[in-house]
Parts: C-alpha cells; structure tokens; sequence
C-alpha cells in the first residue's frame, strides 16, 4: 500500500497493471485499467467482488466512449450532454473485445464521466478507461476517507490518491439504454425527475 499525492504516479500504476485508489464526486473508487485482463482480476481479488458483478468504467470525456461501447445511442448522448462530467453511469452495449470481467460476463458496460478535477486529470493522464467501483470490500459501506481505505487495504498492494471527494452522499445513478426504454438500475445522486425530464417522458 502506497499514498501519494502524485498523479502521475497513480498514472504509472495503473499502467503498470496496478490498483490504484482515488477521490471521485461521489465516493472514493478503486481503479484499474478497464482494458487489461490481470489488472481487472487484481481489482476484483483487492476487494473481494464476486467475478459475475460488473465493475463500471471511469472516462475523462464523452470522446473515450468508442473504446468501451458500441455506439453511442441517443439517449445516450441526451444523458451525457445533460449530466457528463457528473454522478450518472449510462449502461449501453459494450464493444465485443473488452475484458468480460469489467462487464460481468454480461453484454453491457456501465460507462461514467466523472465530476471531480483530480480523478479528472487521473483519466486524461492515462488516457482511457479505468474500473469506478468503490474503494471498499464488497461487504462494506463506501468512503469519501483516504485514511479509511489506507486502513482497509493495508495488506494490499494499492496506491492511494489523496484527495478530497465530492459533494455527492450517494453514489451515481445507474441508467440502463440498452433495450426498449430506457431504466433506472441503481437509484442515486441524479433524481430521476431530472434523468426522465431529458429523456421526454
């Protein structure tokens, strides 16, 4: 385990197939790069996430969407423009060569623009998609503390990105635009008032 307050640093572990720890709008996230298969099942050991459960993908823009989905359906792009950067994960078909570990073994990946300027510069810096779940074994709460994700992976090899976290009490709402109308997964920091005020209905 390893803190620090270097970006670049982070950068160069997670490239190096590392897990790294870092500050989000919502909770703090635990990252690995989202196209490499070792990388993913180390993220997934760290936090002891069962292999079936899907990990969501963190980009630094609307542009990195290709490298994970695709298309880029209209509803879609109607979400991304209305709350990207921001607390809302958009579910939508994935490309066939990413990792089905990320996925979950399903067809889908959840893809999320973060709002936050460190974990911001963290994504542009690596220049692609690193995984967004939260920096906790799978058994417990998230946190918005380093300290506390220093204390839970003392024993592992994860180098945590100081910072502070965002506003957020609640994790990103989890839309699905895969199939049919649109659906809400996952309750969370976007209302759904104002996710189906964009959609129209």
């Amino acid at each position: 385990m390893h803190t620090s307050t270097d970006i670049s640093a982070a950068v160069d572990a997670v490239r190096a197939g590392g897990v790294v720890a870092f500050p989000t709008d919502t909770f703090y996230a635990l990252g690995a790069d989202a196209l490499n298969d070792d990388a993913l099942r180390l993220a997934f050991e760290v936090k002891q996430r069962p292999s079936q459960s899907p990990m969501p993908v963190l980009i630094p823009s609307v542009d990195h969407v290709g490298m994970f989905a695709k298309s880029l359906p209209d509803a879609a792009r109607d979400l991304a423009a209305e709350f990207w950067p921001g607390a809302l994960t958009i579910v939508m078909p994935m490309k066939d060569d990413v990792p089905l570990l990320v996925t979950g073994n399903l067809p889908t990946v959840g893809i999320r623009v973060p709002a936050h300027q460190l974990a911001l510069e963290l994504l542009t810096k690596f220049n692609g998609g690193i995984t967004g779940t939260s920096a906790n074994l799978t058994t417990q709460p998230p946190t918005k503390s380093a300290s506390e994700v220093a204390q839970t992976f003392a024993d592992q090899e994860v180098f945590i990105l100081e910072g502070q976290c965002g506003p957020h009490e609640e994790p990103s709402t989890v839309v699905d635009i895969t199939e049919g109308a649109p659906r809400i997964l996952r309750d969370g920091a976007i209302p759904k008032e104002e996710i189906e005020a964009i959609l129209g209905r």
